[in-house]
């Protein structure tokens, strides 16, 4: 029992009178990926804001065993669009990670330090949002559409840092419509 992150029992959820999603059980031990696949609509989103704590199921049961905090990465990338890129990586406590330099460097993000977020890409916001995963030491990431905005080198880094997680005992949590190459098992709803 101690390798279990998270027991979810007959989730269901219902919006005024219409179920977005009913009957949903998994569980996630540690070195464990799941893969949350669906339609628009159909409760990805929602589903892990129950994991999360953030919402609760209108039925059912979930049981979270994480030691640590979790990283959380939403569909919006939670930045700050009128500040730097800089003064963003400051917000997230991350200035001082032994491995940003890497990883900016990485994700061709070193050159655009000193410019505001409001004038990057979409896929140089995503990569600058992602630093708190791929800084971050957590038991569990949870990551909504995590590979939108990305080209197939980003996609491809982000993919084996997952991969390189799953080694490490951590669990993972994702859902996205994008093939992916991470060691996953799967959940679909509709």
């Amino acid at each position: 029992m101690h390798d279990i992150l998270i027991i979810a029992d007959n989730l269901s959820y219902k919006i005024n009178e219409n179920r977005l999603f009913s009957g949903i059980s998994f569980s996630l031990k540690k070195g464990e990926c799941l893969h949350i696949k669906g339609s628009n609509g159909s409760g990805k989103s929602t589903l892990l804001r129950i994991i999360l704590g953030i919402t609760s199921p209108t039925k059912g049961e979930i049981k979270t065993y994480v030691k640590k905090n979790i990283t959380y990465l939403g569909h919006k990338n939670a930045l700050k669009s009128y500040l730097s890129v800089e003064d963003n990586i400051t917000l997230m406590g991350l200035s001082n990670h032994k491995d940003l330099k890497e990883y900016l460097e990485k994700l061709s993000l070193k050159e655009l330090l000193d410019i505001k977020v409001a004038n990057l890409s979409y896929g140089q916001q995503k990569k600058l949002a992602l630093l708190r995963i791929f800084l971050g030491n957590t038991n569990l990431i949870v990551l909504d559409e995590p590979f939108v905005g990305l080209d197939i080198e980003n996609q491809n880094i982000l993919s084996n840092f997952l991969n390189k997680q799953l080694q490490k005992e951590r669990g993972i949590i994702f859902t996205s419509h994008i093939n992916c190459d991470v060691d996953s098992k799967t959940l679909k709803i509709d």
